[in-house]
């Protein structure tokens, strides 16, 4: 049987563990994008990693929710808002979440912050359905202007 002690150790590396994964990731992912070159075309860039091309932008001739966003993160590492926001607005948005979770990670783990109470603070619920309801409505919008 474990002792409070050792439960909260271990829950202690966890959070420790989660907050540097989050952190590392995020400046995986920005390594990425400063990798590719972003595709001129605004879609397309996510090719350059050995991924099929977008099977509903082919089969429909219109973009699915995330077709440019590898060619947003590409566009914003290098510093082109404006590039970026017109391959996919909510690409600049997560990049600047991207952007914005590599220092949190960094500080949380160092302070041993417990991540679902920075969760609650943070109300990353709310922020993602906000996310997610923009990511339906600029999809709409980017299917209707094609059709």
């Amino acid at each position: 049987m474990t002792t409070k002690l050792h439960d909260s150790a271990a829950t202690l590396r966890l959070h420790r563990t989660l907050w540097w994964s989050i952190a590392f990731g995020g400046a995986f992912v920005l390594g990425i994008a400063a990798m590719l070159e972003p595709d001129a075309r605004g879609y397309g860039t996510h090719t350059q990693l050995g991924l099929p091309p977008c099977g509903f932008l082919a089969l429909t001739g219109s973009p699915c929710p995330g077709c440019g966003l590898t060619t947003a993160f590409a566009h914003a590492v290098r510093g082109d808002w404006l590039l970026a926001a017109a391959a996919n607005p909510l690409g600049l948005v997560l990049f600047c979440v991207t952007c914005a979770c590599i220092p949190l990670g960094v500080i949380a783990a160092v302070r041993s912050w417990s991540v679902d109470t920075v969760l609650r603070r943070l109300a990353i619920g709310r922020w993602a359905l906000a996310v997610a309801g923009c990511a339906v409505i600029l999809w709409v919008a980017r299917f209707a202007a094609v059709l």
